[in-house]
């Protein structure tokens, strides 16, 4: 998680560098800032009376806000230029300071929980962290508990649905690497859990530890489709056109093994992909990677498409293809061209890590695209 960590005073400077430090060494790229009002607040000392408050803390307090560090990079734009500026650059904004700062700080850059950073207030005593904006997908809970844990401040997180102790629909998504298809469902599931109903739920992917009493889990498809109000429900591809009220959580775990003549745009390719998909009926959002020979390991058209779907590009040497477990199609031009029965099925079984072939080879226009799927498990 990549944080942008500012503060406004000097005993909230000394905290900023600290929990940057700390942040660091958890693995967290935290960068460092400080907005002064003011050069002489440099200077500015503590009454003996707020003194006397945080030695009696001290004990309490994982990390000093004396420590030393690197200094934060002074912020010499107005705040609501700077938050601007990294709002939609970090995962989440740290504001060592009164939530009042961080709120008017953010609000003309908010615009929705799907896309937002995580966003946390700490007051500069280190006694409350406070998750203010994108708790769950964009994670402020857990980096409130975070901050909380690494500076000895009580979190404070109010979300209906930890504040119930009950499922989060988007919790869950986040966990497991899900796009959320419904934001409107999203909310209808969520609305129905709190109201105390149990979802109809289910899953493509096999599933480990404890599901959540609020969900009511189905093995058998059909039967889940015929259950009324709102379901989820974690699939690669859409069950029933005719089902509604479906929200479909689809996992990033197919990969599409690709072929094509030399010199095929990455137009013509994404055409046959994105065709492909929605003829089988997967949903383009569950594609991990695209996967090939090794002849076509610098075909500019097939690393151009990778990089415009934000997916890794494989190619496989015969030899592993040819060693590829299962019945695929066969093609003798194919054979006598690289030496590999087929290359597109054979491609997508071994990018995916072995997985079920979703659909075999679809061929056309000088493009050749099949699918498959890799295991993965869901945790809740």
């Amino acid at each position: 998680m990549r944080l942008a960590v500012i503060s406004f005073t000097e005993r909230g400077g000394r905290l900023n560098r600290s929990l940057c430090e700390a942040l660091a060494e958890g693995g967290h790229g935290a960068d460092s800032f400080e907005k002064r009002k003011r050069a002489d607040r440099l200077s500015e000392k503590l009454s003996e009376t707020e003194e006397a408050v945080w030695e009696n803390r001290k004990e309490e307090t994982v990390l000093e806000p004396e420590a030393g560090g690197a200094c934060p990079e002074p912020v010499t734009e107005s705040l609501g230029e700077w938050t601007g500026r990294v709002f939609g650059s970090y995962d989440g904004l740290v504001f060592v300071g009164a939530c009042g700062i961080a709120v008017r700080a953010i609000a003309p850059f908010v615009r929705d929980k799907f896309t937002d950073p995580a966003v946390v207030a700490v007051d500069e005593r280190a006694s409350f962290a406070v998750s203010l904006l994108s708790g769950h997908v964009g994670g402020a809970n857990d980096l409130c508990r975070l901050v909380a844990k690494l500076s000895g401040a009580v979190p404070v997180v109010s979300t209906a649905t930890d504040v119930n102790g009950v499922f989060a629909v988007d919790v869950f998504a986040v966990k497991n690497g899900l796009t959320v298809m419904d934001r409107r469902l999203a909310k209808e599931v969520s609305a129905a859990v709190l109201a105390g109903k149990r979802i109809p739920f289910f899953s493509s992917l096999s599933m480990e530890g404890g599901v959540p009493e609020e969900l009511l889990v189905f093995t058998d498809e059909e039967a889940f489709l015929r259950e009324p109000g709102p379901k989820a429900a974690v699939s690669e591809r859409l069950l029933s056109p005719k089902a509604g009220e479906v929200l479909y959580l689809v996992p990033r775990t197919v990969t599409a093994g690709m072929g094509c003549k030399r010199g095929t745009g990455r137009d013509r390719l994404m055409a046959a992909l994105l065709e492909a998909f929605r003829e089988e009926g997967i949903f383009p959002e569950t594609l991990a990677g695209i996967a090939t020979i090794e002849d076509k390991r610098d075909e500019e058209g097939l690393l151009a498409l990778a990089e415009s779907l934000g997916v890794p590009f494989r190619w496989y040497e015969r030899k592993e293809l040819l060693q590829v477990p299962g019945t695929f199609s066969r093609s003798d031009f194919v054979w006598k061209t690289v030496g590999v029965d087929c290359v597109c099925e054979r491609a997508a079984v071994l990018g995916s890590g072995g997985g079920r072939l979703l659909f075999p080879k679809r061929a056309g226009d000088g493009v050749t695209v099949a699918a498959a799927s890799g295991e993965k498990k869901l945790v809740f």
